[in-house]
């Protein structure tokens, strides 16, 4: 199990198609899409995973920060 605390989302935006599709599926609505920008909120996602298959390029991932 990933702690909240020591992971976030990442975007690879040279895979992202800004298509909105992550921000769809987002419960928290921590991810948006503003002027084919898309930012996290790290503080507010939840890691609940539902993004990561919901991304048509594989362009969002979870990663363990440094500790």
């Amino acid at each position: 199990m990933i702690d909240v605390a020591e992971a976030y989302v990442s975007v690879d935006y040279d895979h992202c198609s800004y298509c909105g599709a992550c921000v769809a599926v987002c419960p928290p609505d921590c991810i948006t899409l503003h002027d084919a920008t898309l930012m996290i909120d790290t503080a507010a996602c939840t890691l609940c995973r539902r993004c990561l298959p919901a991304c048509p390029t594989g362009a969002l991932s979870i990663v363990e920060a440094d500790a």
